[in-house]
């Protein structure tokens, strides 16, 4: 009988309607979102507990539906259970969205496969975020050592490859650039939008 009116308590705490304002609360609060900034993200969050939250809410109460029909032919009836506040838990959900944010954090940055993977060990290493791990003095001295070497690539081509120019460009005869770098493929590129302009 106790085991009965414990599953009993715990299927009316999920039957409790999901107050939205309580679940949006919890979530800027857990996330730190910002309220006008992060709207969309915590309108997504917000909706999906919600979701889930009905779905549950719909499966419960068909199993008690069955549950009073069965007890009412045996001439038996539900206890009264008083009902339970119902409690958010976002354990999951807080580490899912953790790693989305965070993902998306590395993605963003405009670094070689290299340097961005020191972030995330290092981010991992001293658990801190990505944003946090991008201005750790080590990773500042890579990403420095990085953009020395880009200008220095960057102004060793540009002295040994002529520019060519969009008024240059003619469908006859294409121009002669190295694609394997990135001046090259760039020119390529160019050419190939004029020509399309152009009506080839």
């Amino acid at each position: 009988m106790e085991n009965e009116i414990k599953e009993l308590v715990a299927e009316q705490t999920t039957l409790n309607e999901v107050n939205e304002e309580e679940v949006r609360a919890k979530v800027i609060s857990e996330f730190g979102f910002d309220e006008v900034d992060d709207i969309e993200r915590i309108d997504k969050l917000v909706a999906k507990e919600v979701e889930q939250n009905k779905r549950l809410s719909s499966a419960i109460g068909q199993k008690i539906k069955y549950r009073k029909e069965v007890e009412e032919l045996k001439g038996k009836t539900t206890p009264a259970i008083p009902p339970v506040p119902v409690k958010f838990d976002t354990g999951d959900l807080d580490k899912r969205v953790d790693e989305k944010l965070e993902k998306r954090d590395l993605d963003s940055l405009e670094y070689p496969e290299e340097i961005k993977t020191e972030i995330q060990r290092l981010a991992k290493m001293q658990g801190i975020s990505v944003k946090q791990a991008s201005r750790d003095p080590y990773i500042v001295y890579k990403i420095t050592e990085h953009e020395k070497t880009k200008k220095v690539e960057d102004a060793s081509i540009s002295r040994n490859h002529k520019s060519i120019s969009k008024k240059d460009f003619n469908f006859d005869s294409p121009p002669d650039v190295d694609i394997t770098t990135k001046e090259g493929q760039d020119t390529w590129d160019a050419y190939k939008k004029e020509m399309v302009k152009q009506g080839y």
